[in-house]
């Protein structure tokens, strides 16, 4: 049997030791799509670093692709994956396991470490809307894939603080909880709240055709986008895809860096804190949020902060007002950065995961919703 160290070890000052953890996620090295350098998981593994905790990451999605024939996933490669996974967990002996929608990991699998590692702690991070309602990018593909999970993890935390949509997970079996979207000063570095002239004076990003929640109905991206574009003709406005070409990785997060203000649309707007992390990527650069106050992030923020709208002629009404006050614009922006910063840092949030694993957890210590007891 392999020996494992335990996790609560003391040192001579009473305090807990660093942990070992693995974290497996989809840190995307293949693919190079979307925008993972700013991802949640990144953001963890720098916050963990931060205090003291050493993380070794495990990229299961590429390491599936790298198993499969020409880069292809396949049944077999996951297979293959699954047991080089557990290997590697057997050469690392972490104290800690955190999984990032590692799909490809079976909970099969995460029971044969558990039996080898009579210690460790798992933990499961989800940032998809569990809204049922949502077909793609979340929903009940996303649902049944956190239960997958459930019965061989310790904790399960997502960006989704509703409560009823909470439940589905059987609140009184498995410890379950929220899990804000995080910034990170050496991730979100602009501070475009400085700059009276941005390039860009409003920025929306999106699949064209994915639908968007705008104040209780759904469009698609590109009739939002082309709403907009119609709304503010003589405005420079940025809609990857849908007025300009895609953006990936550095170029999105150029292109978010030179704008005055974030239109943050999520799939559903109407889940207690939920968003997508455009919202923290805004913020975090300095950008004035444009925010549905359905999403209930006004009990966290003030409208000196963001630019909240109940309703399609609000929202255009506060676009027009920040266009036309650059220096109203850019005092809520910085104001809301500010806040952004305090509520929900990495290294806090770094703090509440290990805090999980290390079974020092205490809900006091968060300005946050946290685990439902």
């Amino acid at each position: 049997r392999q020996k494992q160290r335990k996790p609560l070890q003391n040192n001579a000052k009473g305090e807990n030791m660093p942990l070992r953890i693995i974290h497996c996620a989809n840190f995307n090295q293949i693919r190079l799509k979307g925008c993972y350098l700013a991802s949640l998981g990144y953001k963890l593994n720098n916050g963990l670093t931060r205090l003291g905790h050493q993380v070794v990451t495990y990229s299961d999605r590429d390491m599936s692709r790298a198993f499969g024939f020409l880069g292809n996933k396949t049944f077999f490669s996951d297979k293959k994956n699954n047991e080089n996974f557990y290997q590697f967990c057997l050469n690392i002996k972490p104290d800690a396991l955190i999984l990032g929608h590692a799909d490809t990991i079976t909970a099969e699998t995460l029971l044969k470490i558990k039996d080898k590692l009579k210690n460790i702690k798992i933990l499961q991070w989800n940032v998809d809307s569990i809204n049922p309602k949502v077909t793609s990018g979340g929903g009940l593909h996303n649902i049944n894939n956190i239960k997958a999970k459930l019965p061989v993890v310790d904790y399960t935390v997502i960006t989704t603080a509703d409560r009823k949509l909470l439940n589905a997970f059987d609140l009184t079996k498995n410890k379950v909880g929220f899990i804000p979207n995080p910034v990170d000063n050496s991730i979100e570095t602009a501070r475009v709240f400085a700059n009276e002239s941005p390039e860009y004076d409003l920025f929306f990003a999106a699949h064209p055709d994915a639908l968007r929640d705008v104040c209780g109905k759904d469009y698609t991206s590109k009739e939002v986008a082309a709403f907009l574009t119609r709304e503010f003709p003589e405005q420079t406005l940025c809609f990857p895809k849908m007025n300009c070409p895609a953006l990936n990785g550095a170029a999105y997060l150029d292109a978010l860096k030179k704008s005055a203000m974030v239109l943050n649309l999520s799939r559903v707007n109407s889940d207690y804190l939920y968003s997508s992390d455009r919202m923290a990527h805004a913020m975090g650069n300095g950008c004035l949020a444009l925010v549905d106050r359905h999403t209930g992030f006004a009990d966290f923020f003030s409208d000196d902060e963001i630019a909240f709208y109940s309703s399609i002629d609000e929202l255009l009404e506060k676009i027009k007002f920040y266009i036309h006050s650059p220096k109203e614009r850019m005092k809520t922006a910085q104001n809301g950065h500010k806040r952004y910063f305090e509520l929900f840092n990495e290294t806090l949030i770094a703090k509440y995961v290990a805090s999980l694993l290390e079974e020092t957890y205490n809900p006091k210590d968060y300005p946050f919703p946290t685990i439902i007891e």
